[in-house]
């Protein structure tokens, strides 16, 4: 084993030695190789990873063909749309609220705790740009299932529902915050990294406050804020009103710091409902990728309509072209 292996790759490793949960197994296996040094010396280790990457993968896609466990199944929900986004809190937060109004996903809204007792995708619509939220089992004292903390490791964004209806928002947020750096899932901006959890996965965090019509709202919601002192974003929201539910969709997608460029055939109009969408900084042939690889390796060049440069319009581009929000491609093969 090369000698310059990081100290977090060799904390991983052994972990990774123990563990049994192949999605824990997996996510720790992808870690490793994030956190290994790319360099000739380990090539044989990075091939090594790749491997066992890829082993685990088929062993968790046999195991959901096959009816797996229930470990398995309720552990992983597979991505839909642009990106991911793991609601989570305390029983009765709202959480199953915020997913009823947004998306037609099925979902139990009742008075009493511990309704959702599996986690729920469901698809919402930002603009357009679908948006995959997911609602999960609380997390309380009495009750707490596990595997909501792999489903939170691996989405693009944590999102942590609070209650402005309730006087016990705080102690909430603390016990939620503090049980999750326990699942070994470190919330950014709410925990800071602790040596006794070195391999706690940072995850990009934001908050929504449900109930911002309730009575004493405000007084809570500056509560909240003043804890939080400006480390995440808070998004206070109201069901009933529907209000505050947008910019809380527009932090989602703006998170996954991805471009919305549109394609059009020679002589039509620009599909405007359907975007391709690339990492910022993506040029002509991502786009051309994301609709087809072969495609991308077959293009000879494309034709740019420029969202912010009008003078550019139709002005022929090549592959590595640098693309803006907005622009609008005519690909040619």
């Amino acid at each position: 084993m090369p000698a310059n292996l990081p100290p977090q790759y060799i904390k991983l490793e052994e972990e990774c030695r123990r563990e049994k949960d192949p999605r824990r197994r997996l996510d720790l296996l992808q870690q490793m190789f994030a956190e290994i040094p790319k360099h000739k010396g380990t090539s044989h280790l990075q091939g090594e990873l790749k491997s066992k990457i890829s082993k685990t993968k088929q062993q968790l896609r046999s195991a959901k063909k096959s009816g797996g466990t229930r470990q398995v199944a309720l552990d992983y929900v597979p991505r839909e749309g642009a990106g991911q986004f793991v609601l989570f809190g305390a029983p009765n937060a709202g959480k199953s609220s915020i997913v009823g109004a947004l998306t037609h996903a099925h979902v139990t809204v009742e008075e009493w705790p511990f309704a959702t007792r599996k986690p729920v995708p469901g698809m919402a619509k930002w603009e357009n740009v679908q948006l995959q939220l997911v609602d999960t089992p609380s997390i309380a004292p009495e009750y707490c299932e596990t595997y909501v903390f792999n489903i939170i490791r691996t989405c693009d964004m944590a999102v942590l529902v609070l209650s402005l209806g309730n006087d016990d928002i705080l102690e909430d947020y603390d016990y939620v915050v503090n049980r999750v750096h326990e699942g070994k899932v470190r919330l950014e901006g709410l925990v800071e990294p602790d040596p006794n959890l070195p391999t706690a996965m940072p995850k990009q965090t934001i908050i929504v406050a449900t109930g911002h019509d309730r009575p004493d709202a405000a007084m809570r919601l500056s509560l909240l804020t003043d804890t939080v002192g400006g480390r995440v974003a808070v998004f206070p929201v109201s069901i009933p009103e529907k209000a505050g539910l947008d910019p809380f969709l527009k932090c989602c997608f703006t998170s996954l710091e991805l471009l919305r460029v549109y394609s059009k055939a020679p002589g039509q109009a620009a599909d405007y409902d359907d975007p391709i969408l690339v990492p910022h900084g993506g040029r002509v042939a991502d786009a051309a990728t994301v609709i087809h690889k072969d495609f991308a390796q077959n293009l000879h060049h494309a034709r740019l309509w420029s969202a912010t440069n009008p003078a550019s319009q139709g002005q022929r581009v090549p592959a590595d072209h640098r693309l803006e929000e907005g622009d609008v491609l005519e690909f040619h093969i």
